[in-house]
This record gives structure tokens, C-alpha cells and sequence, in this order.
């Protein structure tokens, strides 16, 4: 073999190490309420579509780890589909769990989230305002922020969670945060209007941010 040829298939190698390396793209999203056609199987890919991931990682270790699901609409259509399917909802049921997703959709932004951190006493985030370090934020295209309105922790059944939200792990504890969306557009918050929402979570030892961008 050439010293040409050895050098061209380093530079090959570099190139494919360096495909392997780079980070995933995150799949746009449409905020818009179309109505969709889903059947339940679905589900899947609709999650993976609006699942955002993301951690801090210092000299400390990984200070906390994150999953989010965004509950737009599109997702809840896509849950609907699923969860009458599994469940075997009859048409008034279906129906009825049709109007309380839109609902809430419309009432609230809504991003379920598992959490996990190095120190379990950090994994808090109920306590936010009160006695918690972290500062959680939703945050528009513009930089305009919002504080949520309620964190909630989530005691979700096993095999439901497995099935639905299936980032849940032995060692996360698992959020519904909520944002009322009549107070964040009253706080001048352009929501997907503006084409980006961002999911921040900041603390002393930093910050992680989960981004679902407008297609």
C-alpha cells in the first residue's frame, strides 16, 4: 500500500469517527392544531418526535439528567390513538378523552419530564421557588421567559409508564411542569408563535435545555 493510499484511508476514518460524533439533530415540530390521522401505532415515533434529552456533566459527576416530552397537540393525538387502543375506550369514553387532551392542551404548555441526578437530595424539583436550587423556565424564540405553574411529581403506574413515557428510569423521578398559557401570553410570551420553546433548568452547577424548533 501507497503512503497516498494509507493517508486517504485515514482521512476516511477521521471522517466516519467524525459523522459518529456528531450530535443528533433534534426533529422539528409543528405547534400548529392540525388534525392528524394517527393510529395507535403511531405513538412510538410521535413521542421519539417530541422527547428532548439533555444533562450537566461536571467534575462532580452528571449533575442532572433530563428527558422531556412535550404535550402539544400533535402528541396528544397521537396518545389518544394509543391509549384507546390499549385500553379499549368505546366511542363515548374516546370521545370523551378527545376533548379533555385538546382541553388541557389549549389551557396549558405541559412537558412531562424524568429526572435524574448524581445526588438524589438535587432530584427536587417540586421545590422549585421554595427550597430547591434549580430555576425552571419556559422560554421563547424571543428570550421571553415564563415560570411554570405547577411542578408536579408524578407517581405513575410501572406498566403504564413503560409503555407511555418509557424514559422513566430505576433512577429518575418523574415531572408533569405546567405553564398556564393565558398568563404567559399576558406576560408577553409568544409561545410557538415564535417558533422555538425551550425547556431550562439551571442551577449553581449549570444549566441544561431542552429545544423543540419550529419545521
Amino acid at each position: 500500500m501507497t503512503g497516498g493510499e494509507v493517508h486517504g484511508r485515514r482521512l476516511a476514518l477521521l471522517a466516519l469517527l467524525a459523522l459518529g460524533c456528531a450530535p443528533t439533530v433534534p426533529r422539528r415540530v409543528d405547534f400548529a392544531e392540525t388534525r392528524r390521522s394517527y393510529r395507535a401505532e403511531d405513538y412510538t415515533q410521535v413521542l421519539r418526535t417530541w422527547t428532548r434529552h439533555d444533562k450537566v456533566v461536571t467534575d462532580v459527576g452528571t449533575v442532572i439528567e433530563l428527558w422531556g416530552a412535550f404535550k402539544s397537540w400533535d402528541f396528544r393525538q397521537a396518545y389518544i390513538e394509543r391509549y384507546a387502543a390499549a385500553y379499549a375506550l368505546n366511542d363515548a369514553d374516546r370521545s370523551g378523552l378527545y376533548a379533555s387532551q385538546l382541553e388541557a392542551a389549549r389551557a396549558a404548555y405541559e412537558i412531562h419530564v424524568a429526572v435524574q441526578t448524581t445526588n438524589y437530595k438535587w432530584n427536587d424539583l417540586e421545590k422549585v421557588g421554595d427550597s430547591s436550587a434549580w430555576r425552571v423556565t419556559l422560554v421563547d424564540g424571543a428570550g421571553v421567559e415564563v415560570t411554570p405553574t405547577s411542578i408536579q411529581v408524578q407517581k405513575l403506574p410501572e406498566l403504564y409508564e413503560s409503555q407511555f413515557f418509557p424514559n422513566k428510569t430505576e433512577f429518575s423521578r418523574t415531572y408533569l411542569i405546567r405553564f398556564n398559557r393565558a398568563d404567559a401570553e399576558n406576560a408577553g410570551f409568544a409561545g410557538p408563535g415564535s417558533g422555538r420553546l425551550i425547556l431550562r433548568v439551571a442551577s449553581p452547577l449549570g444549566r441544561a435545555e431542552l429545544v423543540w424548533q419550529a419545521g
